[in-house]
């Protein structure tokens, strides 16, 4: 960085000798970038950080805060370096805490997840108390599959910050996620009554109470939800409550609205289909898994579906073909199997119908045993 001054000069940024007289401190310049760097203005704040560095290579205040600027900017390969560079300057228990904290930031951005958790292991250590390095290290447990972990973490996060909404929303994610959908309710009502301009606990909740079959409750959550931020995903989802409640217009009219909002959201074509194969609209139905296969194409459950429906169109070949399909993609889909299986034995392909079903049964599926009971003897 030896030209750096004019550099700066030369896109017109205010790094004059007239600013910061010569001889000046580094820190003239950490300051200048913390006053840009509280502004929002990253790049500006950047350059300030760069000077400070070149003027004191061993300025802990500067690698860390120029880490910052470089997270912001997601420049996360520099800001790992820096943040490493921060780590070795600090002199006392905060600073190293605030560089491991910081860089663990850093490292779980780039699904770095073992050293993420090595760093925020580490900033929990030195400063136990602080309650973002337990939330953030129990988001990072959550990716790593702890979800035991994840939910410590979080219980610790709670105990030390008891108003932070999106602990309470976590924690009732992770619930849910482990199946416990009423223990999940209170938290996620917990994080509305700390944030209610927030749509994410309403859409998390309306998950929980249509896995309670809870349809009605679903849809007034999700309605909420799109209240505060409308997405493909959430208009999908109320339409699946409204399916379930028997109001086939609503869930069709969410449908199209998530399609519109998202053409290329295979789950919204998916969840249409479903219930037009459900009202027996067989051809518009296989339209729609269609649309969602051709968006994605390990779509494992749309190719068994698709299969349903020719089925019932009397395209056995077709069926046969859109579940070894499904298989293909999921390996252990034991009613892809199963309805092949049947398929296969109606076609005259007795044996290998046969060594579907028995690979159905050996899967769970009783409706395989009892088909292999009556037919492969």
């Amino acid at each position: 960085m030896k030209n750096l001054r004019s550099f700066v000069l030369a896109l017109g940024i205010l790094l004059t000798t007239q600013a910061f007289p010569a001889g000046d401190s580094s820190e003239v310049y950490v300051r200048a970038g913390l006053s840009r760097k509280g502004a929002g203005d990253y790049n500006r704040a950047l350059l300030y950080f760069n000077e400070a560095v070149h003027l004191n290579p061993r300025s802990y205040s500067a690698y860390l805060n120029r880490a910052q600027c470089e997270m912001q900017l997601l420049d996360y390969k520099r800001a790992l370096d820096d943040f490493t560079f921060a780590l070795l300057l600090s002199r006392t228990w905060e600073e190293a805490y605030e560089a491991h904290f910081s860089r663990g930031l850093a490292q779980a951005l780039q699904d770095n997840l073992e050293d993420a958790l090595t760093d925020f292991n580490y900033a929990i250590k030195l400063n136990p108390d602080h309650a973002d390095a337990w939330y953030n290290r129990s988001i990072v447990k959550g990716k790593m599959g702890d979800l035991e972990g994840e939910l410590h973490d979080i219980n610790m996060a709670i105990d030390l910050k008891p108003t932070d909404a999106r602990s309470y929303n976590s924690r009732g994610i992770v619930r849910s996620l482990m199946g416990s959908y009423e223990e999940a309710l209170p938290d996620f009502g917990r994080a509305i009554a700390l944030d209610k301009k927030n749509g994410d606990p309403y859409f998390n909740r309306g998950v929980a109470q249509y896995e309670l079959k809870n349809y009605d409750e679903a849809v007034r959550d999700f309605s909420e939800a799109i209240g505060r931020h409308a997405d493909a995903e959430t208009y999908s989802r109320r339409g699946n409550a409204k399916r379930k409640m028997g109001d086939y217009q609503g869930a069709l009219n969410d449908y199209n609205t998530a399609i519109n909002m998202d053409p290329v959201y295979p789950v919204a074509y998916f969840n249409r289909g479903y219930m037009k194969l459900d009202q027996d609209n067989y051809q518009s139905a296989i339209d729609d898994f269609s649309k969602s296969i051709k968006l994605k194409s390990d779509f494992s459950l749309a190719w068994y579906q698709r299969g349903l429906a020719k089925e019932k169109m009397k395209d056995i070949k077709g069926a046969i073909n859109d579940y070894t399909m499904a298989i293909e993609y999921k390996p252990e889909f034991e009613d892809a199997y199963c309805k092949r299986g049947m398929a296969r034995y109606q076609c005259g392909e007795k044996m290998d119908g046969c060594e579907d079903l028995t690979r159905a049964v050996k899967l769970g599926c009783n409706i395989a045993y009892e088909y292999l009971v009556a037919h492969c003897k």
